[in-house]
């Protein structure tokens, strides 16, 4: 027989004695011999070290205490144990995360913990050995547990619950104790550990955790499915012409910006575009973003002249009480039967479009106009572009020229730097042009922080 696994007596260490003497501390108390084995656990061990089981090895966290000839007495106190379990749930914000976690943490061999689910459901959240495994059923189910519905509903601190009923607890042995969640679900413990008190804490603790969690997962899901609708759409397949983009928000933890892009396929094989920008960024400008990109998809089934668009533009951002400007670019894309593309386009407040020839000369487009959605008179020029297949057209927001080199935040990425980066771009497809001008960008930025910054290139295919 191992050492580990001698006689108390025979290591010089009273085991008998020292289990009378703990089993009623109010402190778990673990005992392991020189190997690290788990010679004595005292019942409250059960549920504070739920690792250290007596035969096995352990290597339990709390206050250690040499004994003497290789042996150590490990202690942890209640106060500890939730103050330690407190600071793990406090940084959770996922619903599932902190339910899995309070499973964990729940000081019972066996912990359920039943909460209300979708569609009036519940859920059953279980701890066998050392995984968690979640059940759902209906309301009624709860109904053949005695006690379980009025924890659950809050009328009940507690309740004892003399057997299972037809609920998916598992594998529990013998009865059990149900404490509320303060009306949101309970938590029932199965097995040794019956410390009402304890468990009670426990479910203080765990309950506000729950609900701050559930609160800021559901704040998540409201957020998720408005930022869907705000998030650009991909690009569509065009007859004769190959499209790209590039769309860096500026807080990319939230994916969407002040800037925007939209291209609208019509039936004959021409297309609406436009690439804007919205005063600031985060999502009070992506909500307003998406604001003037839905006015301007309903406005292109009365009006596909750019000019003329941006003007019912205006009149109904102004209309709808806007009190963030916008700086845009519109236009129809129209294959020509010879080959190349007839752009018309018209802007308000943006940068020029640029133009990369075959030759790699680069040329603005002069197209101005005023911003959008403040002024009540406003002017919009229109122009035409020739694309001649492979000529590209290079549409982008302010974010590109006013990017700030990281070694010397006064020193913007400019025109000049732009149509160089353009230039180098000779011969290559749509995707290749958007990629390269991406990097000399960024790497121009480093690591520093962007405002939002997008591009749109449209290039005549060969």
């Amino acid at each position: 027989m191992a050492q580990g696994y001698r006689q108390g007596a025979d290591a010089g260490l009273d085991l008998d004695a020292w289990r009378r003497l703990v089993d009623g501390f109010h402190e778990a108390v673990v005992v392991l011999d020189p190997e690290g084995v788990v010679r004595l656990a005292n019942p409250l061990a059960a549920v504070l070290f739920p690792e250290a089981r007596p035969g096995a090895p352990a290597s339990p966290h709390g206050r250690a205490q040499d004994l003497g000839g290789g042996w150590t007495a490990w202690y942890r106190g209640v106060e500890d144990f939730l103050e330690r379990a407190s600071q793990r749930l406090a940084v959770l914000t996922d619903r599932d995360e902190t339910l899995r976690t309070v499973v964990e943490l729940a000081p019972s061999d066996h912990p359920v913990v039943v909460v209300p689910g979708a569609r009036g459901r519940l859920e059953w959240w279980r701890r066998d050995g050392s995984d968690v495994a979640v059940a759902r059923t209906t309301r009624q189910i709860a109904g053949t547990v005695p006690g379980l519905l009025d924890v659950l509903d809050g009328s009940a601190r507690h309740a004892e619950i003399p057997h299972p009923g037809d609920a998916p607890w598992g594998r529990p042995s013998g009865s059990g104790v149900a404490v509320s969640f303060d009306g949101r679900g309970a938590l029932v413990s199965f097995g040794r550990s019956r410390d009402l008190e304890l468990l009670e804490r426990f479910a203080e603790r765990a309950s506000a955790a729950l609900d701050a969690s559930t609160r800021f997962s559901e704040q998540e899901q409201t957020v998720e499915a408005l930022r869907a609708d705000l998030l650009p759409r991909p690009l569509p397949t065009l007859a004769g012409t190959r499209l790209a983009r590039v769309y860096e928000p500026a807080h990319r933890r939230n994916l969407v910006g002040g800037d925007f892009y939209d291209v609208h396929p019509r039936e004959d094989g021409s297309a609406a575009f436009v690439l804007g920008d919205v005063a600031g960024n985060g999502l009070e400008a992506a909500v307003h973003a998406g604001h003037v990109r839905r006015s301007l998809h309903t406005l292109l089934l009365v009006e596909q002249r750019p000019a003329q668009l941006l003007h019912l533009l205006n009149s109904a951002l102004r209309a709808a009480g806007s009190r963030l400007f916008t700086t845009l670019v519109v236009g129809n894309l129209v294959p020509v039967q010879a080959g190349g593309l007839r752009v018309t386009l018209a802007a308000g407040g943006h940068p020029a479009p640029l133009v990369l020839r075959a030759g790699g000369r680069v040329d603005e487009v002069a197209v101005h106009g005023g911003i959008v959605g403040v002024l009540p008179e406003v002017k919009f020029q229109q122009t035409t572009v020739a694309l001649a297949p492979g000529e590209t057209l290079l549409i982008y927001s302010d974010g590109v020229t006013e990017a700030r080199a990281r070694r010397d935040r006064e020193d913007l990425f400019g025109d000049v730097r732009l149509k160089a980066a353009l230039a180098e771009c000779v011969g290559l497809p749509a995707e290749a042009v958007a990629e390269h001008v991406r990097r000399v960008v960024f790497d121009w930025l480093g690591a520093a922080e962007h405002d939002d910054l997008t591009m749109l290139v449209v290039q005549a295919a060969d």
